[in-house]
């Protein structure tokens, strides 16, 4: 599931980029790309083979793609066996099951899959996440590595390493800092570094030495969500889904609605309290306002969930368990302090603003068919 969600968010912003009308699309079992083009293109098919120099940026969806040509714009890969042979001019995506990639990459490259060769200079960043991975070149950016088995030889700046089994050739040279995240620390004696070493223990080695109250506040949180999360589905399904819905589809408009809501509320309410008339009405206001406040915060992880669970049918057992793997999504990405609060500020607005949102909707439907 993890890998899944950091895959959409990773590639969101690359696929969701606007693509002119003018672009040249292709389609079918084998499609061999022989003449230049100045178009923007984009290849849907089973055997993909690009031949030929593409002065514009390339899509390519298949089982197999295969090329070997001068990209003028960037190169996009979605596949199985991925090849990229020839000189990127701009910055190259792939994802695949194996990846190989060699030639001149004058931008960045971001790829992941499970078997992962890179050759090729970079002139940019390099960004990869695969089982197995080797890196042999020089880049000139920063380089950031998520891999199970990772092998490193050449010239690198600044880099980041996650890794269970991490190999450094003899002689490789890394003019800036290493972070690497490995069970046990390394010998580095035989490789060049210019910069700062920094080791640290994976995450889950240090969570096992955290103390048992430390594991019991985790399970608290969740259980704290989870629960009055769940009592809400049970007895107001409709308004639930409706708010979790709003809040993923809706995110932006649900969030500034929030935001501006929020704000007036927590200005409002000292002035509420104020007198001794608003005091009473101040502690109804505040109760239902905090409450609403610590709910909402999970309506977005909860969408999340259920576009996870898109292949099943829209009943409420579908929800509670898209609510669960929401929550526990949710409380996971919490256990960074840093991590936590940028959550909790992207999603008690968007929560908060889809919870508000949805009544004015009732609101008007009421009124409009002469209830209210």
């Amino acid at each position: 599931m993890k890998n899944n969600l950091f895959v959409f968010l990773l590639f969101l912003p690359v696929l969701s980029k606007p693509f002119s009308a003018e672009a040249k699309i292709l389609t079918g079992e084998v499609i061999l790309i022989e003449e230049r083009s100045t178009e923007e293109m984009f290849a849907i098919g089973n055997d993909i083979e690009v031949m030929a120099p593409i002065e514009n940026e390339f899509i390519g969806i298949g089982e197999k793609i295969f090329a070997h040509s001068n990209v003028g714009g960037d190169f996009i890969g979605i596949g199985l066996n991925l090849n990229f042979k020839g000189i990127a001019n701009r910055d190259v995506y792939l994802i695949g099951d194996t990846v190989n990639v060699g030639g001149i990459v004058r931008g960045s490259i971001t790829a992941l899959g499970i078997n992962m060769n890179i050759e090729t200079p970079v002139e940019g960043n390099l960004r990869v996440g695969a089982e197995r991975i080797r890196v042999r070149g020089t880049v000139t950016g920063k380089t950031i590595i998520w891999g199970e088995n990772v092998s490193i030889e050449g010239k690198f700046k600044d880099v980041v390493l996650y890794g269970s089994r991490i190999h450094f050739a003899p002689d490789t040279l890394i003019d800036g800092d290493l972070t690497y995240t490995t069970p046990e620390k390394m010998d580095l004696s035989s490789i060049n570094i210019t910069g700062k070493i920094k080791w640290n223990r994976p995450y889950i080695e240090r969570l096992k030495k955290k103390s048992p109250m430390t594991l019991l506040r985790r399970f608290y949180t969740f259980f704290s969500l989870l629960f009055p999360v769940l009592i809400m589905l049970g007895f107001f399904p409709n308004l639930f889904q409706q708010t979790a819905t709003l809040s993923g589809r809706k995110f932006l408009q649900c969030f500034g609605t929030g935001l501006i809501f929020i704000t007036i509320t927590v200005i409002a309410l000292p002035l509420i309290f104020i007198t001794i008339v608003g005091a009473p009405l101040g502690l109804i206001v505040a109760s239902l306002f905090f409450s609403s406040v610590y709910i909402s915060r999970v309506f977005p992880s909860i969408f999340v969930g259920r576009i996870l669970l898109f292949k099943m049918t829209d009943k409420r057992l579908t929800w509670g368990i898209a609510t669960i793997i929401g929550i526990l999504l949710f409380t996971t990405i919490s256990i960074n302090p840093k991590a936590k609060i940028l959550l909790n500020i992207i999603s008690i607005p968007a929560g908060f603003g889809a919870l508000f949102m949805g009544r004015m909707k009732l609101l008007q439907r009421l009124r409009k068919e002469k209830i209210l």
